[in-house]
């Protein structure tokens, strides 16, 4: 039961990671419209940009990980040795390398609806937009 709740706030929390760096991703891709068009300009291909930006999505998931487990990891400890003083603290190693990476994958999909919107429009286009 715990370890279903548990479980649940983890894809709830992944979900919202998701989410957000799509919105984070889609508002850069707006904003950086001008240097996307300049790389393609200067010989960049669309796919290269498209994989670019993906990669960076992806960053994003694996920096949020990183600070997850950085500050989940002692928070975890600090939670055992309050509740229960002589339990050892056994992180789960597989599963939270799993989450990891789910979350980096994910981040790193969600990044590709912007990516794809970006390479999209014309290096002519972007380089003449005044925004």
């Amino acid at each position: 039961m715990m370890g279903t709740t548990a479980l649940g706030l983890v894809a709830l929390t992944v979900l919202i990671a998701v989410v957000g760096v799509t919105a984070t991703t889609s508002l850069t891709a707006i904003e950086r419209t001008r240097e996307f068009g300049l790389l393609r300009a200067l010989g960049l291909g669309g796919g290269a940009l498209r994989r670019t930006i993906t990669l960076e999505a992806g960053l994003y998931g694996v920096l949020g990980g990183v600070l997850g487990l950085a500050l989940g990891v002692p928070y975890a400890w600090l939670l055992v040795r309050i509740a229960v003083t002589d339990a050892p603290l056994r992180l789960p190693g597989a599963q939270l390398l799993l989450v990891f990476t789910a979350l980096a994958a994910l981040t790193a999909l969600a990044g590709l609806l912007p990516a794809r919107r970006a390479t999209r429009i014309t290096p002519m286009t972007a380089l003449g937009s005044t925004e």
